[in-house]
């Protein structure tokens, strides 16, 4: 066991206390300094800070308004601008790189140039501040290394491919316009940038090409006009085929509805002289069951008469077979002897006149009465009423 374990272990706590109280020491002297030297910096509403720490390599990024406070030995603020900003490319921005102007200058489809003032607004997003500071730079390095290249890029080959006959035409430039927008969005968005618009505001031509230019438009406008007098002459045309259509139409319905009425009269007058004809077929039918009917009652009566006759014959017979028959022969002799006339002449014998007839027929006056509307049953006794009286001539 060493004896001397002790005393080294005062030792040591004794160098740890030195230790510690210089470290307080320090700090204490370099807050002294550094809340001497401490700084800020007001932050605008349309701005956003990156806080970089130079000791540990730490980035902050603060958007937001207000005041930053930091240590400018130990820390670097760096502020960028979060507006809307514009990125011009006009033949009006002369500086000592570019004398006559930073315009565009494309090569048409078909050839020839034209120059174009662009001006391109865009916005940087304040969450890719970070990114912009740690690998494009700070200040207005991003614009040179990305916005204006690809701007510049983008727009030749997009407006190139309009002729120099649809540069006039604002519906095409305003086309290709926006497919270059949301081209160079697709490559900006990586690098924290948005454009907004891309605003064409002049071109222009060679005077060569502009002089060609207008003698196309000169001969576009004839053109123009020959349509229109064409669609003009087709439109009137349209309206007179439209017009006499309408006028056969209407002529030809006039027509349709005189047949169809012609036709409802005939029909009509059809049905009603059927149901005339009909109506007579069954008053006929009516006569003729009734005629029948007459008819048929007429020959039963003229049958019963008949029968009724021929039945009185046979029995007219049958009882003319017995006595009947000779008092029927007595009844018509009564008959014929009652509505004789009598007539007697005088004879004259030597001159004297002997009434003869009187005293022969006399004997009538005499003779029973016979009633000729009933006569004798046929088994009575046959007296002859011509019976001769008493004889009474001399």
């Amino acid at each position: 066991m060493d004896k001397d374990f002790k005393p080294k272990a005062r030792f040591h706590h004794m160098y740890r206390n030195i230790i510690v109280a210089l470290i307080a020491l320090l700090i204490i002297a370099g807050g002294i300094y550094g809340g001497r030297e401490l700084s800020w910096k007001e932050i605008a509403a349309d701005e956003v800070a990156v806080v970089v720490n130079n000791l540990t390599g730490g980035i902050k990024l603060i958007n937001r308004a207000g005041a930053v406070l930091y240590y400018p030995f130990i820390q670097d603020i760096y502020v960028l601008d979060k507006r809307e900003q514009v990125l011009k490319m006009t033949s009006a921005e002369i500086d000592e790189k570019h004398p006559q102007g930073n315009p565009l200058t494309i090569k048409t489809i078909d050839g020839g140039d034209v120059v174009l003032d662009l001006q391109i607004q865009y916005m940087l997003k304040p969450e890719f501040a970070m990114f912009i500071v740690q690998n494009t730079g700070v200040g207005d390095v991003f614009k040179r290394k990305w916005l204006y290249d690809y701007a510049r890029t983008v727009c030749y080959y997009n407006f190139g491919e309009l002729t120099l006959g649809e540069f006039p035409i604002a519906s095409k430039r305003d086309v290709k316009a926006q497919k270059a927008r949301e081209e160079m969005n697709k490559m900006l968005d990586p690098h924290g940038l948005y454009v907004t618009s891309i605003n064409l505001s002049d071109y222009r031509y060679y005077r060569e090409y502009a002089e060609k230019i207008q003698e196309r438009r000169l001969a576009d406008k004839e053109v123009e006009e020959q349509k229109t007098r064409a669609s003009a002459a087709m439109e009137n045309q349209r309206r007179v085929v439209v017009e006499e259509t309408k006028k056969l139409e209407v002529e030809v319905a006039r027509f349709r509805g005189e047949c169809d009425k012609r036709i409802m009269d005939a029909r009509g007058s059809s049905e009603a002289k059927k149901q005339d004809a009909d109506a007579y077929i069954i008053q006929k039918r009516y006569e003729a069951d009734a005629e029948f009917e007459r008819l048929a009652k007429q020959a039963d009566a003229v049958l019963a008469t008949v029968k009724a006759e021929a039945e009185g014959i046979k029995a007219l017979r049958i009882a003319l077979e017995g006595d009947g028959g000779r008092n029927l022969v007595r009844l018509e002799y009564a008959k014929r002897l009652k509505q004789a006339i009598v007539r007697s002449t005088p004879i004259i014998r030597q001159g004297i006149e002997t009434p003869q007839s009187i005293q022969r027929f006399k004997y009538i006056e005499d003779a029973p009465k016979i009633d000729y509307m009933f006569p004798e049953p046929p088994d009575a006794a046959l007296v002859s009423p011509l019976k001769p009286g008493p004889d009474k001539s001399p």
